[in-house]
Order: structure tokens, then C-alpha cells, then sequence
């Protein structure tokens, strides 16, 4: 399996470039392969680089991050990563992995790492439909034997 990639998106540039740190330290084989500073550049990068992981703030100029992770629907592992609290429903009705509430301390930061290779590294199941089409070709394959 490859090394992970990860998509940043928060409209403050030092609050990007603390999250890139912390995540240096704490999962040295993450690619972050682009940073947005919107939600509709997030969306661009996204379908662009198609990473694994995306890390998204709530309030962005333009396009927001919940409207963003609406967009992104479940292709990737989403974590918000934001000061506002009073969104983490709305995250999770999108299928976030986690939600961190900045200012973070790194120990905070790990824990999430943590969710994500546990959730990477788990078996991820068949397309809707795909394992009974399996099953018939199986089936078929094992009468002409």
C-alpha cells in the first residue's frame, strides 16, 4: 500500500502550516499533497490530487468546509479541524472521522492520527452490489471446473 495523502484546507495560512508540522511529526509517511484556503479550492485540489484524507476548517471564505465535506461524500477520511464547536453534528452527518477544536495540543492531533491508520488499515468493504456479482462468477467458474 502507499504511503497516505491528505489534503489541508483552512483559510489562515499559519494555522495550515501548524497542522502540516504537527502531522510531520506525528505521521512522517503523510504526503499532504495541497493546501486550499477555501472550501471551493478544496474541492478543486481534491479532484485534482484525489488524496485519502482531507483536513477541513468549518468557516472559510466563499464555500465553508461542511459544504465542502458534502461535496468531497465519503471519498475521502475527513477530519475538521476548526475553533467553532457547534458544528461537529453537521461534521459527522458528513461522515467525519473526527473533530478537533483548534487551539489543539499535538497530543490531541495523535489521537486522530491514531482513528485515521486504524480506519486505513482496515478492510474496506465490496461496492454495494459487487460481491454477489463476485459470488455468481465464482459459482460459474467452480461448475465448468
Amino acid at each position: 500500500m502507499s504511503a497516505p495523502s491528505a489534503l489541508i484546507a483552512d483559510d489562515e495560512p499559519l494555522l495550515r502550516e501548524r497542522l502540516r508540522s504537527h502531522l510531520g511529526r506525528l505521521w512522517p509517511e503523510l504526503a499532504v499533497v495541497a493546501e486550499a484556503k477555501n472550501g471551493r479550492e478544496a474541492i478543486e485540489l481534491f479532484e485534482a490530487h484525489l488524496p485519502r484524507i482531507v483536513f477541513l476548517d468549518v468557516h472559510m471564505p466563499g464555500l465553508n468546509g461542511i459544504d465542502a465535506a458534502r461535496s468531497i461524500a465519503r471519498r475521502a477520511e475527513i477530519v475538521f479541524v476548526t475553533a467553532h464547536e457547534n458544528y461537529a453534528v453537521q461534521a459527522f452527518e458528513q461522515g467525519a472521522v473526527d473533530y478537533v477544536v483548534k487551539p489543539f495540543e499535538e497530543a490531541r492531533l495523535a489521537e486522530s492520527v491514531a482513528r485515521l491508520r486504524a480506519r486505513l488499515a482496515a478492510p474496506q468493504p465490496l461496492p454495494a452490489g459487487l460481491d454477489a456479482v463476485l459470488d455468481r462468477l465464482a459459482a460459474e467458474l467452480k461448475s465448468r471446473a
